[in-house]
């Protein structure tokens, strides 16, 4: 049996992946997000196997005919169960319906598709059936196009998701800003290396680059490296389960966490309740559905303000919004004063200055100086 370095960082990729995805369901039994990523990985670990068993044809697919065609249609997972993964991340208790199982409607499909026109045969007739290559001259043409085109897509649509919940959750705190990052080098590294496998397929598939085998060895080379560094994270990091530390007598574990933090920031943003400028703690506690008292320990102990603080932080990127837009609006200081939600210009000047460390006339003298 002869091993050349294409296959061996495909073997190399599966004995990453069979830890991570093991590490991902420990550590988040109840976690929808891990379970639909090591979902993910498992589709990642049939394309391997597929590979494998195709470049190394005798002693896998012509011993065990039976076993062909049942990978394949798990290529058609990878973009939705990373996409689902994402929304599962950026969403408040995303749930999983019905109507989601149109996302593996094509593995649907071409599992009925092998079934109807392989696996019904008898094995003599299943090697007949791959020694002629007859089921692959009809549908490979097909494969090769629709799964790059729906990975694509469905990369597309997660990287709107993770750069909308960036922008609607401009927290500081520390464990939203390592969620938004991980987030971003789980889609994008994936992305990348999605691109790089692409351009190695066209290669082979027209022959006509002599670089085809660097391409290959490539792109193979990046999701190996892009799955260990994800182990990594599981192994060791705090982005798949865990705890976050306790501060003051309340501890939360990350699924805690995460809900009570975007049920907060979405609430903020979404609706603005900062722009009343006597908004109280329990008008904001009501809002989200949480105690008052805890809630006010957790903008303490996690976000590290007081409520008040916490609720200026908004006040103040509001103003800044609208200082920034006053070269057409021509709204002045005290107009903004109102509009972002303070009751005194006083006020207003001193939050600015703390937030910003500049003043409200500075600030709006900068944007000045970049427009000339």
């Amino acid at each position: 049996m002869n091993f050349d370095g294409y296959d061996i960082i495909h073997i190399l990729s599966i004995f990453v992946q069979i830890p991570l995805l093991t590490v991902l369901l420990y550590k988040g039994k109840n976690r929808l997000s891990n379970t639909l990523m090591a979902f993910f990985f498992f589709a990642q670990i049939m394309g391997s196997l597929e590979q494998l068993s195709r470049s190394h044809f005798n002693l896998t697919y012509g011993v065990y005919p039976y076993l062909a065609y049942i990978t394949i249609p798990f290529f058609t997972v990878w973009g939705p169960t990373m996409y689902l993964y994402i929304k599962a991340e950026t969403s408040n208790n995303l749930k999983l319906y019905p109507k989601d199982l149109l996302h593996f409607l094509p593995w649907i499909l071409f599992t009925l598709y092998f079934l109807m026109v392989f696996h019904v045969h008898s094995i003599e007739e299943k090697r007949q059936l791959l020694l002629s290559h007859e089921i692959d001259r009809s549908f490979r043409k097909v494969l090769d196009i629709f799964i790059p085109v729906q990975v694509f897509v469905y990369n597309m649509l997660s990287i709107v998701a993770v750069e909308r919940f960036a922008k609607n959750n401009k927290s500081k705190h520390r464990e939203v800003l390592k969620k938004i990052k991980w987030n971003r080098f789980i889609i994008y590294g994936y992305f990348i290396a999605c691109v790089c496998n692409n351009i190695a397929k066209i290669s082979l598939i027209h022959g006509e680059s002599p670089n085809i085998k660097t391409y290959l060895y490539t792109s193979s080379l990046l999701f190996f490296l892009y799955f260990s560094v994800i182990l990594g994270n599981a192994l060791l990091g705090s982005h798949f389960g865990g705890t976050v530390k306790k501060t003051q007598g309340l501890e939360m574990d990350k699924d805690e966490f995460n809900d009570l933090n975007n049920r907060l920031e979405t609430f903020m943003n979404q609706q603005k309740p900062f722009l009343k400028f006597n908004l109280a703690l329990s008008e904001l506690a009501d809002g989200i559905g949480q105690k008052k008292r805890y809630l006010s320990r957790f903008i303490n102990t996690y976000h590290k303000l007081t409520f008040q603080d916490y609720v200026n932080s908004y006040r103040i990127e509001e103003a800044k919004r609208l200082i920034e837009e006053s070269r057409e609006t021509g709204k002045t200081i005290l107009e903004i004063v109102y509009e972002s939600g303070f009751n005194s210009k006083s006020a207003f000047n001193f939050a600015f200055k703390k937030h910003t460390n500049t003043t409200p006339t500075a600030y709006r003298k900068s944007f000045s100086k970049k427009d000339n």
